[in-house]
């Protein structure tokens, strides 16, 4: 037998999906990630106008250069005691379609904000229904980084009031 019998046949290569970028977030101790795709800018906090009635995690509006923009704050929208903002507090300004509605901004609080990483499909897992403090309904997948679970928002979902 050759040598060249002798070897394995070749396997063609598995296609990778390609990475998309996400930006990641923190709250509490916890990272999130939202798709660079959705996120226009990163602002320090702004001052809240209060809106009568609203929900608490959407508690008021915030001028960001002359355009007014709902804000939605992640930590009313998990459920968490409310915390004052520190010096890594962020805004994130993300443009978000709701189904059947067309596309606006709101500026998303979050505690702070760390990098933008890649992450290709095949690494996203689903998040379990138990085990997770955090809502499945939110959270489009969760993915690895660093030895760290980063869990991806699902920001159209946020966004709903029901």
């Amino acid at each position: 037998m050759s040598a060249a019998a002798a070897l394995p046949a070749a396997t063609p290569a598995q296609p990778q999906s390609v990475a998309r970028d996400f930006l990641t977030i923190a709250l509490g101790e916890d990272l999130f990630a939202i798709p660079v795709s959705l996120v226009h800018e990163v602002l320090d906090p702004a001052p809240v106008t209060r809106v009568p009635n609203a929900p608490v995690f959407a508690p008021g509006l915030v001028n960001v250069r002359g355009n007014v923009l709902p804000m939605l704050d992640l930590r009313a929208r998990f459920g968490l005691e409310p915390a004052p903002d520190t010096a890594s507090t962020r805004l994130i300004v993300s443009e978000v379609a709701i189904e059947g509605g067309d596309p606006f901004e709101v500026a998303i609080k979050t505690d702070a904000v760390f990098a933008v990483v890649p992450v290709r499909d095949e690494e996203i897992a689903s998040v379990p229904e138990y085990g997770s403090r955090w809502p499945s309904r939110f959270l489009a997948g969760v993915v690895r980084d660093e030895g760290r679970f980063v869990l991806l928002l699902d920001v159209p979902r946020l966004v709903e009031t029901h």
